[in-house]
């Protein structure tokens, strides 16, 4: 077996010399402050349950989605889900994503138009700045939490009314 290169296992070392070495953990059955499932759905056994009945109910034979939903992962499932949504919020339409970041990303990148303004706090999360550089508005940054600022930004804008 090839050794590893001597730079890495100096790098290695000195991570651990600096107690920055990471290293991939099982969970515990701690208190969980520290992954997306603040909420505990993902060890949920009411929903575990729940969601092999609706696999049951549905006849679904099939471990993944098998690709994105324009191509070949879209499911009835989704669909009721979406409208069930569009009821709860009274709305028209509800679509759902998998992530945060990729709601940040799809509504950013596609809802505001050219021509649209949007302005933001300079500390946003990162899936919302990402998904504001795949736009095609203008954006603008203002200071965190500064609403001086913002208005001094806004104020150099001349807003129409869509006609």
């Amino acid at each position: 077996m090839k050794r590893f290169p001597s730079k890495l296992i100096k790098s290695l070392d000195k991570r651990v010399q600096n107690n920055s070495l990471r290293e991939l953990k099982i969970a515990g059955e701690d208190v969980d402050f520290y992954s997306n499932d603040y909420l505990g759905f993902a060890s949920s056994h009411a929903i575990f349950s729940k969601a092999q009945k609706l696999c049951e109910t549905y006849n679904l034979k099939q471990n993944g989605a098998t690709g994105s939903r324009l191509i070949s992962g879209n499911h009835q499932l989704y669909q009721i889900t979406e409208d069930f949504l569009a009821v709860f919020h009274q709305t028209e339409a509800a679509l759902m994503f998998n992530s945060g970041y990729d709601a940040n990303i799809g509504f950013f990148s596609s809802v505001p138009q050219k021509g649209d303004l949007i302005f933001f706090d300079e500390l946003i999360h990162a899936s919302i700045r990402d998904g504001i550089s795949m736009s095609t508005a203008k954006a603008y940054k203002f200071k965190h939490n500064d609403i001086d600022d913002l208005q001094d930004k806004v104020s150099r804008h001349d807003f129409k009314e869509d006609s």
